[in-house]
């Protein structure tokens, strides 16, 4: 079986195409830079270069793959068009790639949990519009959309540091309210759910969300308590002053226009962070697939190198 994916350079690509391999199936991936994608994808491995706006690269991406799961996507940016030229404008092609080369092929759809809340950042609202354009779909393929959480596990680079600093520090950075609840994701459970759909008949239009079996979310006195048992060492809740991260966060919006670089920290950004129920379940994942997270967050903060000096030694 041939799998075509996107993003698979990634922190979750890569994990999900290791799984991938691992359990037999042959890869096709898509890299900008092929020679980094060698370096972190094994053989064999097949490469194609290009990017999700290089309409020639998805169609090699997809040819006579039997199935396409599509990770790449933009988290970073200031302004709409920059997340909807990645996450809306190359989903639409890669359709359109499969549409010509790969006709009965199903796809397995990364979105985000954010996808649940348009209105509160430009990043939300293209996720959303990405899988409103899938739905307009249904029927003509079979699409699966999987909403995660906020995943976390070896090679992230964005919850991992809040952790960090919580290790070496004793303080939970909260943007918004101690009370919040947010779920969380193992990298590795994420990409056992991509394996476990590469391996049940797709049929129709179907959102799936999932989290690591902690119901109804952390708040971040759990969070506090789970790292301090992990550590080794108290850790309490600090809810940011409003007022200095506004600052930054404007601050980094109105740099970017003149560097050029997308911030992640923006008022927008700010948004999402400050939302009191980032919480999901699993029970449409579960039923369809038989999909059941294996890792916790103790676990998988101990399954994780680098944050913690007592975690990196256990």
């Amino acid at each position: 079986m041939l799998v075509a994916v996107t993003g698979a350079t990634g922190f979750i690509g890569r994990r999900v195409c290791s799984l991938l391999r691992s359990s037999g199936y042959s890869l096709r991936v898509l890299a900008r830079d092929p020679a980094a994608a060698r370096c972190a994808t094994d053989p064999p491995t097949a490469i194609v270069a290009g990017d999700l706006a290089s309409t020639r690269a998805l169609r090699e991406l997809v040819t006579a793959a039997d199935a396409v799961i599509h990770i790449a996507g933009a988290v970073r940016g200031v302004t709409r068009a920059d997340f909807d030229a990645v996450n809306v404008d190359g989903t639409a092609r890669l359709l359109s790639a499969m549409d010509a080369a790969a006709p009965a092929a199903p796809l397995l759809h990364f979105s985000s949990l954010a996808a649940r809340e348009p209105q509160l950042s430009h990043y939300a609202a293209s996720k959303r519009a990405a899988e409103r354009l899938l739905a307009e779909r249904r029927g003509e393929r079979a699409i699966t959309v999987l909403r995660p959480p906020a995943v976390y596990g070896p090679g992230d680079r964005e919850m991992l540091p809040v952790f960090r600093f919580m290790a070496r520090t004793g303080l939970a950075p909260c943007a918004g309210r101690a009370s919040d609840r947010l779920s969380l994701l193992f990298v590795d459970d994420l990409a056992q759910a991509a394996n476990r759909w590469c391996t049940m008949p797709a049929t129709g239009f179907s959102t799936w969300s999932l989290h690591d079996g902690h119901d109804g979310g952390y708040d971040w006195a759990a969070l506090c308590a789970i790292t301090a048992n992990v550590c080794g060492r108290t850790v309490r809740v600090w809810e940011i002053p409003r007022r200095p991260l506004d600052l930054i966060a404007r601050a980094n919006a109105g740099l970017a226009a003149w560097t050029g670089r997308a911030p992640m920290l923006t008022p927008y950004k700010l948004r999402e962070l400050r939302h009191p129920d980032w919480s999901c379940d699993n029970r449409a994942i579960a039923a369809a697939l038989g999909w059941e997270p294996r890792v916790r967050l103790a676990e998988g903060l101990r399954a994780t190198p680098g944050w913690c000096a007592r975690a990196g030694a256990a």
